[in-house]
C-alpha cells in the first residue's frame, strides 16, 4: 500500500505517531531489512509515544502483507501489467510487473484523493502534530542513526510538499512512476514511454475506480 491507503485503512486510528510510523518504512531507504533485522522480534517500547510509532511500524507491515497476497490486487496487478503491454511498453527494458505494482498503489491513492479528500487533508494535518523529538528519541532507542538521518529531512520536505494532491493528474503519477523506477533500476523512462504509460493508466484507472474500496478491504 501507498501513503494514503494505509491511513485509509488504518481508521479511526488517528494518533499522529501512530500515523507518523504508518510511513516510516516508505520514507526510510531499505527500511524492510532494518525491519527485519531490529523490529521485527524487537520488545514494544515501555512509554507510549514510543509505543505507538512502534505500532504503526508493525501495522504498516501487517497490511502489507494481507495486500499483497490478496487475490484482488494480483488480479488488478496482471490488469495492468497487460494494460502497459497492449500500449506498446517494452517488458524486456522494463519490467513491466515492478511498475504495475507501484501504479496500482498510486492509483488507490488517487481515487480516495478523489472521492474522499477530507482523508487527504485530515492525514497531513494529522502528521502536523507529530512531535520530532518523540520521533528521534523513538529511532535513538533502537541505535538507529542512520535511519533517523534518513527519515527525518523526508518526512519534513514530505508533509511540505504535500504531493499526494497532484494525484489528481494522472500526468504526475507517470511522474512519479518514473522517480520511483529509476531509483531502483537507474532507467529513466523515455519521452514515448511516458506517454505510453498515461494511455495505460486511464485505463487503470476506470477499473480501480469501482473495485478500489474492495481492494483494501483484503
Amino acid at each position: 500500500m501507498h501513503f494514503l491507503s494505509h491511513y485509509y485503512v488504518e481508521q479511526p486510528h488517528d494518533n499522529p505517531l501512530f500515523v507518523a510510523g504508518l510511513g516510516i518504512p516508505d520514507l526510510v531507504s531499505g527500511f524492510s531489512r532494518t525491519y527485519n533485522r531490529v523490529l521485527k522480534n524487537a520488545l514494544q517500547p515501555e512509554n507510549n509515544d514510543l509505543q505507538q510509532i512502534h505500532k504503526g511500524i508493525l501495522h504498516h507491515y501487517a497490511a502489507d502483507k494481507r495486500f499483497h497476497n490478496s487475490p484482488l490486487f494480483m488480479q488488478h496487478l496482471a490488469l495492468a501489467t497487460q494494460s502497459f503491454i497492449r500500449e506498446g511498453l517494452n517488458r524486456e527494458r522494463l519490467r513491466l510487473s515492478v511498475i504495475a505494482h507501484v501504479a496500482v498503489e498510486l492509483m488507490i491513492d488517487r481515487r480516495i484523493l478523489l472521492e474522499k479528500e477530507d482523508k487527504c487533508v485530515a492525514f497531513y494535518d494529522t502528521l502536523d502534530k507529530v512531535d520530532e523529538k518523540v520521533l528521534s528519541a523513538y529511532f535513538d532507542g533502537l541505535s538507529l542513526q542512520k535511519e533517523k538521518e534518513n527519515f527525518l529531512p523526508r518526512f519534513r520536505f514530505f508533509k511540505e510538499r504535500k504531493f499526494i494532491f497532484l494525484f489528481r493528474d494522472v500526468e504526475n503519477i507517470v511522474y512519479g512512476l518514473n522517480r520511483v523506477y529509476n531509483s531502483v533500476a537507474q532507467i529513466e523512462f523515455t519521452e514515448e514511454e511516458k506517454h505510453k504509460f498515461l494511455a495505460a493508466l486511464n485505463n487503470i484507472d476506470n477499473s480501480i475506480r469501482y473495485s478500489w474500496q474492495e481492494i483494501l478491504k483484503a
